[in-house]
């Protein structure tokens, strides 16, 4: 038996460490690299915007940044944007005032400061505005009327801006009369902020409102210093090595603009200049105080980012804003205006295309909040698509104006335009189910027409406390599909299942034939040959069910295996649970009083049924609870990973259950076994009991072992289990069959005499049965004349049949009699009047030759044998 262990412990050990996985590197080097990147990235607006303050506040700017300081803006715009050339620096003011530059493309946007909306049929104020409704031209360079349609919005002042209020930030609404202290009310004052007021207005959809018109926000080319130009040769779009003409938006009409003013640009009280809109290409309306951005910076008074809006442009993208602001003649800090940076989702995709364009890994960029729009990816999703904006469904023509589109951002749940789409939004969301974990790869499988394979991802968050932005990092790289999870037909574990399979059933099969066809042989009949064939038959089936480990990995698959291997393996140990439990049961171990105990065949198999009951339940519970289905896993260990597609349940909870049921059941049953282990051998099978559930306990714990000390592939944990099954099922068979087949033999071939099966100490139960001293256990039995055999109590309960066929009652005492008896059992006398009373006298007389010159508390235990002509209804076995 340890050489047997042994073996199987050393089999399975070297099965363990012979299976290689194929390995896979995650490269988390991405991940901080992006990281990294996005951190400068967003740390250079604010950066360049805190320079742009300083150099003001300084008084580097002449005018404090009114519109004569344009070009110096531009100017010093350019220079910066040469180190971040994905920004768009602009400045806009409290008075409608617009100045910006930007690079990629190279060009400089300017707005006049005043109010939009003025009407054509106004004051005679509304004459000065006239030279803004000239300034707009079309697509080709045609002087059009700046006029606002249905539907958009203007400003429109409350008394007439010049009036101040508390802004909505927390610091300036605090009441700083209510502060005791000097120090901390003079701070107090000093972070109020003061602003104007007025309200945003639309125009009337309705066809009968006055004309309104607008102040043009225009377009310019600019040279390699950043200034307006439309010098033939000078613009700078083509870049510094190429450059060449400025053209209206129609691509063929050059810009040659001279129109004159008294442009605020010009200088302001009446001076007029011819430059204002020299190389402004296109123009629209736009005016920034309406703007989310702007909006945001006034009520916050501190540096943030937007949320991800539609820009002007139609494009979308985020704003970093920095308020600014001037102390006027009473000593009020009041907010002037906004600082601001832009980034568009495009740049931040062609930033991230730029990179990793090339790798096999794909970076996407998802808000952290809901509905978890796309920033951007890497594999050149911008997280906007351009729609009709009379139908979102449809997509923008490609030829479109400009007009009719506009830009709707992009939940990551709506990606499905392609297989990469599909893999970017099924990964975020099981990730998201998983609550982002930190130290865990997430696998993703793809199963396409065009693409099959398993992509392991990981996400890291970016967040800027100080700015707002909530940002998640996703990074998917491919992981090579592993095929040693499953069992094939032409694999090598294939062939070493169904050579496990085939050898169980096999044996397990011809074990069960001999021993049915064996059957009315007396070592048979003495082992209860009922119970230990559905113990064989089970034997059979649970090899059987081991060939569920065969085919792919589905949730059928996965849940059949769950219920074949446990169920069959229940039905197969019962058998022998309930056979020791009645062992236990009849000789009475542990009972102060032994008692006659009378335990039939239908009685056991009622006893067997809960055991079955309470495993089906177990399975049908975990069924619906928590099934054994797919799962798709990640084992990895620093870089290296490799992907498997296993059949798992979400919890341990299916494992502790039946490890707590079937293990009981199996260390009650050793228990049991061991408490019965002194009965005779040669009756009952208390000693192939013992050694059965020892093995199959020993087994399990062994193989229970093995895989949690050894990281192996499920192909080969089936294959361990199915060898397991074998050696469980091929021991204990044998432990009962081949014994008594040995027994069998050696009796036919060395045939003994026919009185010799009943040299055993006999007592019929009468008047005297007190008389009979206690000599160990007793348990009933019958004798059958046919087999000349002892049988199982069950069989007849305790009767003994005479060779009249009527029955008598008896009861076996273990110890042998020092002297064998003169007659067969048939001898016995019988209950009722029969032929059989010379066997009485023959009876007594044997009585009378063993007690001859002693009494009875003289008479030794194996002399002691007493009977009596009659039988009583209520006498018992016991003493």
């Amino acid at each position: 038996m340890l050489l047997y262990h042994n073996y199987l412990t050393i089999l399975l050990l070297l099965l363990a460490t012979s299976v290689m996985a194929t390995k896979s590197e995650f490269n988390y080097e991405i991940g901080k690299r992006v990281l990294d990147l996005l951190r400068e990235y967003t740390d250079a607006p604010s950066k360049v915007l805190e320079f742009l303050s300083n150099y003001r506040e300084k008084n580097a700017f002449p005018h404090g940044l009114e519109p004569q300081d344009r070009d110096i803006f531009f100017q010093l715009g350019d220079t910066l944007l040469t180190a971040n050339p994905r920004l768009l620096l602009f400045y806009a003011l409290e008075n409608g005032a617009f100045a910006g530059n930007q690079r990629s493309p190279t060009f400089a946007h300017y707005r006049e400061p005043g109010e939009s909306g003025y009407r054509l049929d106004g004051p005679v104020h509304m004459e000065k505005l006239q030279k803004h409704l000239d300034s707009c031209i079309d697509e080709n360079g045609r002087q059009v009327p700046c006029l606002l349609g249905p539907g958009e919005s203007y400003i429109e002042c409350i008394d007439n801006c010049t009036s101040l209020q508390r802004c909505p930030d927390e610091d300036s609404q605090q009441d700083c009369s209510a502060v005791e202290r000097a120090e901390e009310r003079s701070l107090c004052e000093s972070n109020t902020k003061w602003c104007i007021s007025y309200a945003t207005r639309s125009i009337p959809l309705s066809d009968d409102s006055p004309k309104r018109g607008y102040i043009p926000f225009t377009f310019y080319c600019i040279d390699i210093n950043g200034l307006p130009t439309q010098t033939p040769g000078e613009n700078a779009e083509l870049g510094a090595d190429g450059l060449g003409n400025c053209y209206h938006d129609d691509g063929i009409t050059p810009v040659n603009r001279q129109v004159s003013g008294d442009y605020a640009y010009c200088g302001g009280e009446g001076i007029i200049c011819n430059n204002t809109f020299l190389g402004g290409f296109t123009s629209g309306n736009y005016d920034p105080r309406y703007r989310p951005w702007y909006i945001a910076t006034k009520q916050k008074q501190v540096p943030n980012w937007s949320e991800p809006y539609e820009f002007y442009t139609h494009n979308i993208g985020i704003t970093f804003s920095r308020p600014i602001h001037s102390i006027d003649e009473e000593g009020k800090t009041v907010f002037a205006g906004v600082l601001a940076s832009d980034y568009s989702l495009d740049g931040i995709a062609s930033f991230l295309t730029e990179n990793y364009d090339r790798s096999d890994a794909i970076v996407t960029i998802v808000e952290e909040a809901e509905p978890n729009y796309v920033i951007a990816s890497s594999t050149g999703i911008a997280g906007v698509r351009k729609v009709l904006i009379e139908d979102n469904s449809k997509p923008c023509p490609e030829d479109n104006d400009g007009d009719r589109c506009m830009g709707v951002r992009i939940p990551i749940s709506d990606l499905n335009e392609d297989i990469m789409e599909q893999l970017i939004s099924t990964t975020y969301l099981t990730q998201k189910e998983k609550n982002f974990p930190v130290s865990e790869l997430i696998p993703v499988r793809v199963d396409h027409d065009d693409f099959r394979g398993v992509y392991a991802s990981h996400t890291i968050g970016f967040e800027t406390k100080e700015t707002g932005i909530s940002w998640r990092i996703m990074i998917m790289c491919p992981v090579p599909v592993q095929d040693d999870d499953t069992i094939m037909p032409g694999d090598s574990m294939f062939q070493l299942l169904i050579t496990s399979v085939s050898a169980g059933f096999i044996l397990c099969v011809l074990q069960l034939v001999l021993f049915i066809r064996n059957r009315r042989e007396k070592e048979i009949i003495a082992s209860d040959w009922r119970f230990t064939g559905v113990f064989l038959a089970g034997c059979v089936l649970l090899n059987l069910a081991c060939l569920s480990y065969i085919g792919p990995n589905t949730d059928a698959t996965c849940l059949t295996r769950m219920w074949v291997i446990h169920f069959f393996f229940v039905f197969a140990l019962t058998p022998l649970f309930v056979k020791t439990y009645r062992l236990y049961k009849l000789t009475g171990v542990g009972s102060i009083i032994p008692r006659r105990q009378t335990i039939s065949n239908a009685r056991t198999v009622l006893m067997a049924m809960p055991f079955l009951a309470v495993e089906v339940l177990i399975l049908l519970v975990f069924t619906f609870v928590d099934p054994n289905k797919v799962e798709n896993i990640l084992v990895y260990d620093e870089s290296n990973m490799r992907h498997h597609v296993i059949c798992s349940h979400d919890t341990w909870a299916f494992f502790t259950v039946q490890v707590i049921y079937q293990g009981g059941l199996v260390f009650v049953g050793c228990l049991l076994a061991y408490k019965t282990r002194n009965m005779r051998k040669e009756y009952r099978d208390n000693q192939q009991l013992l050694l059965t559930m020892y093995n199959i306990a020993l087994v399990g714990s062994v193989v229970v072992v093995v895989f949690n000390a050894t990281e192996v592939c499920q192909a080969t944990t089936r294959v361990f289990i199915t060898i397991g099954i074998l050696w469980i099922t091929v021991f204990s068979s044998c432990i009962f069959v081949v014994p008594k087949l040995l027994l069998i033999r050696s009796r036919k071939l060395n045939p003994v005499e026919e009185d010799e099966p009943a040299r055993r100490t006999w007592s019929i139960v009468g008047n005297v049965t007190n008389s009979i001293p206690r000599i160990g256990r007793r348990v009933s039995y019958h004798y059958s004349q046919n087999s000349n055999s002892f049988g199982d109590q069950s069989e007849e309960d305790d009767d003994i049949t005479g060779s009249s066929g009527k029955k008598i009652r008896a009861c076996f005492i273990k110890q042998p009699m020092k002297q064998p008896m003169k007659q067969p059992m048939d001898a016995i006398q019988e209950t009722r009047n029969s032929p059989d009373d010379d066997a009485l006298s023959e009876i007594s007389r044997t009585g009378e030759h063993l007690s001859k010159g002693k009494d009875s508390s003289e008479l030794t235990k194996t002399d002691k044998f007493s009977t009596s002509g009659s039988m009583s209804k209520s006498s018992s076995c016991s003493s």
